[in-house]
């Protein structure tokens, strides 16, 4: 057993052999950032700044060459091979506080949404109801299958109802077993919530929401829980699809007619003939459309290769890195979002 100090916090854990630094944080009520917590996504990635960790395998693929040569590593899948000292930003204690549980749950509604897109609501246990920030993911299972991660795509209430909107992948098999086969009334399993993109309560500058295809669940989420809170903040909502028949919810059409605050703008990346909005690559389209991101927060939920084009490409814009937040849908270690 070793032992881990966060120099940023102060905090210090203990980290049992073979367990993944950010595991032992976790279970210790340290709250450090992650998100895919499988070494993809990079969010978990910290400064090593004394002590000696290692890798189960090769490197992975969320940390390059030259980061682990100056120092960083990837907390969920690095093991301690001595006592650390780690630098990382901690999250903020809302998130810290709500416990990680395994509830059993039953499918209620299952509705397809368009060609390849279902959705799925499921009813936990009416005495015992997930609690968790909107924006957050949970685990899925269902007998012997490896369990999956879904964001959720309602908004936190006094309620044991969890919305998740699910893709096809053509080589998935969870994913086509709740596309083909999955009935009403099934029993299934949920551990969670996990993640950190949730909506920072504290600040006052407009939101730019950049999805990404079904990122466009969690999102709705957040804007949900926004209205439902009665903040009037400015809202921007870039949802970005192949066609339009992939725009799955005529929501932010809704949201953009009712509430002064919210725009909605659509962008398509293989537009039909028909189409006369916009066109290209969702995240050009905010580049396009603002002069300066520096009084902006974004929120971005998609694709990996969209979520770090458009954190490049708008810190070039001048937006604050503390003011991108994102959740990075990687399907190598998912056949889902």
């Amino acid at each position: 057993m070793f032992k881990a100090l966060n120099q940023l916090s102060g905090n210090s854990f203990e980290i049992n052999d073979g367990e993944s630094v950010l595991d032992a944080a976790i279970r210790q009520g340290v709250n450090l950032p992650y998100g895919c917590r499988n070494g993809f996504c990079g969010k978990c990635k910290s400064v090593i700044l004394d002590g000696e960790i290692q890798y189960p395998g090769k490197r992975p693929p969320g940390i390059s060459e030259s980061e682990t040569n100056e120092g960083f590593a990837l907390l969920c899948q690095c093991r301690a091979s001595s006592d650390l000292t780690i630098a990382s930003n901690e999250l903020e204690p809302e998130i810290g506080n709500i416990p990680i549980r395994k509830l059993p749950c039953k499918v209620q509604e299952i509705e397809h949404l368009n060609h390849d897109v279902v959705k799925i609501v499921l009813k936990t246990p009416e005495s015992d109801s997930l609690q968790y920030l909107a924006g957050q993911y949970i685990d899925l299972q269902y007998k012997d299958m490896i369990p999956r991660s879904f964001s959720i795509a309602n908004e936190p209430k006094n309620s044991s109802l969890i919305e998740l909107h699910i893709r096809l992948i053509e080589d998935g098999e969870f994913t086509n077993f709740i596309f083909n086969e999955l009935k009403e009334k099934t029993l299934l399993s949920i551990e969670g919530p996990r993640g950190d993109f949730y909506l920072r309560e504290k600040s006052t500058k407009p939101i730019i929401f950049v999805a990404g295809g079904t990122g466009f669940g969690p999102v709705k989420a957040i804007i949900e829980h926004i209205i439902s809170s009665k903040n009037n903040r400015q809202i921007f909502i870039y949802w970005g699809v192949r066609d339009e028949k992939d725009i799955y919810m005529k929501t932010p059409y809704n949201w953009e007619q009712d509430h002064q605050n919210i725009t909605f703008i659509p962008v398509l990346s293989e537009a039909n003939k028909g189409w006369s909005g916009r066109t290209g690559f969702v995240h050009e389209a905010v580049v396009h459309d603002f002069d300066s991101l520096k009084e902006y927060e974004v929120y971005a939920c998609g694709p990996p290769v969209m979520v770090k084009s458009a954190a490049n490409s708008f810190v070039e814009k001048g937006l604050s890195k503390d003011s991108f937040f994102s959740d990075s849908f990687d399907f190598v270690k998912h056949e889902d979002e």
